[in-house]
């Protein structure tokens, strides 16, 4: 691609951090800065790019190998994907990591025929949110905090994101009629319950307590490009694997979890909005 600065270029962290300590005006830069100072991307001439990619990203062997597990998961449910929401995908003309993540969303959308594809990402620029329109897509206007139920068998994509996001995923759809529809692609319950020790010892944790009773497949990351999809799984959750609806003690809902907090503390405005959701996502 080129033209006028609006090349997309492959920016790591390190790349950056390096890149930064070169001059001392940009000494006390963050990434933060480094995506804000970014030039915008012409959407034509990015729209082409990401097509391009959707149809590379389709032939890979890290998405068919994906393809495959979702499906066995589908075949148990006995119902097609219906729907996908992507929370936190980053911003994709800007870093080669969220710009994969995407392709990889596109190409699943286009894999299982899905008519409704929403996204949710506060660092999107104008731009990015018109690209995603032209690529059939639909971008959520108000951050739900995690508050999207799984009416339907959705595909919820969550590449790397807080640990409170997908403890309130799950919170929302604690039921033993929603959790099944629930396919969850996130870091792994089992690494992440094993690496934070809030997660052990509050019992008042949705990650903690799903995690005897979901269905974990690993995502081997053998994709051409490095530091994309590792250390991601599909998460599930069968209807025959969770307890009975006498069990009210598991069937109570946790309190919701405030998003990007270091500590895992509740916050009372969201708690009385989680009270107050209608069945609607």
């Amino acid at each position: 691609m080129s033209g006028g600065g609006e090349e997309f270029q492959v920016v790591t962290r390190k790349k950056w951090m390096a890149r930064k300590c070169l001059s001392r005006r940009n000494r006390h830069k963050s990434e933060s800065d480094y995506l804000n100072d970014c030039p915008d991307v012409n959407v034509d001439i990015f729209q082409a790019r990401m097509e391009r990619l959707c149809g590379e990203m389709s032939q890979s062997d890290y998405f068919i190998a994906t393809m495959e597990t979702l499906q066995q998961q589908l075949e148990a449910l006995k119902r097609p994907l219906e729907r996908i929401v992507c929370l936190g995908l980053g911003p994709f003309t800007r870093t080669y990591q969220a710009l994969h993540q995407a392709a990889f969303i596109i190409s699943t959308q286009q894999f299982h025929k899905i008519k409704e594809t929403l996204y949710y990402d506060p660092v999107f620029r104008e731009t990015e949110k018109e690209l995603i329109k032209r690529l059939n897509g639909t971008i959520i206007k108000e951050d739900r905090a995690g508050r999207h139920v799984a009416q339907v068998p959705t595909l919820y994509y969550l590449p790397h994101c807080p640990y409170a996001l997908m403890h309130n995923l799950l919170l929302c759809n604690w039921s033993n009629e929603t959790l099944p529809n629930v396919f969850l692609i996130s870091n792994s319950f089992e690494m992440l319950t094993l690496n934070r020790t809030l997660a052990r010892s509050n019992p008042n944790d949705h990650i903690a307590r799903i995690i005897n009773y979901c269905t974990e497949a690993s995502l081997e990351d053998d994709y051409e490009q490095q530091n994309v999809f590792n250390d991601l799984s599909l998460h599930c959750f069968p209807s025959e694997k969770l307890p009975g609806t006498d069990n009210t003690i598991f069937w109570t809902r946790c309190a919701p979890l405030k998003v990007n907090e270091d500590e895992l503390r509740t916050d009372q405005n969201i708690e009385d909005e989680f009270s107050a959701l209608s069945i609607r996502s």
